[in-house]
């Protein structure tokens, strides 16, 4: 069993649930982008449904390139056992909920672009980094019931 995993390696799979995030958005911006830009077209105005249609396959294409950078660079420092699909579902479940916060933070605040984007960008990292020792049970609650149990089978 893993005792520890190293900030490196949580710090990498934080970054990977980002990148997860980039990669699922990729569908839902296309998808968005040809059903607005056909219902805008059907109201009669070309211009902005061809804006929508341009604006959310731009990016759709910057959250692929995004996805590609973030996985080249962290993927190397990943620990062993995100490379298990434990790790591959962790990853994408954290990215899809993070997906989500960051439509509903879009849509429903008036918060500034850069906050609507970078607080859910900085949650997923956040429960991407510190979920794994909980995931693989090596907290440090259940490290010391553990202990605890083991002296006391000890002791009898």
């Amino acid at each position: 069993m893993i005792r520890r995993i190293d900030p490196v390696g949580r710090a990498a799979f934080g970054l990977l649930c980002i990148a997860a995030m980039s990669l699922e958005a990729v569908p839902v911006l296309i998808i968005v982008g040809v059903l607005g830009g056909l219902g805008i077209l059907l109201i009669g105005n070309v211009d902005r449904a061809l804006y929508v249609w341009i604006g959310s396959w731009g990016a759709a294409v910057f959250a692929g390139l995004l996805f590609l950078l973030i996985a080249y660079i962290s993927w190397p420092l990943a620990s062993d056992w995100i490379t298990e699909w434990q790790g591959y579902f962790m990853g994408f479940v954290i990215g899809a909920i993070g997906l989500a916060f960051m439509s509903l933070v879009v849509f429903a605040t008036d918060w500034p672009l850069a906050i609507e984007l970078t607080v859910p960008f900085a949650i997923t990292f956040g429960v991407g980094f510190l979920l794994p020792g909980w995931f693989l049970g090596i907290s440090p609650a259940l490290r010391t019931l553990d202990h605890r149990r083991e002296r006391v089978v000890r002791r009898q």
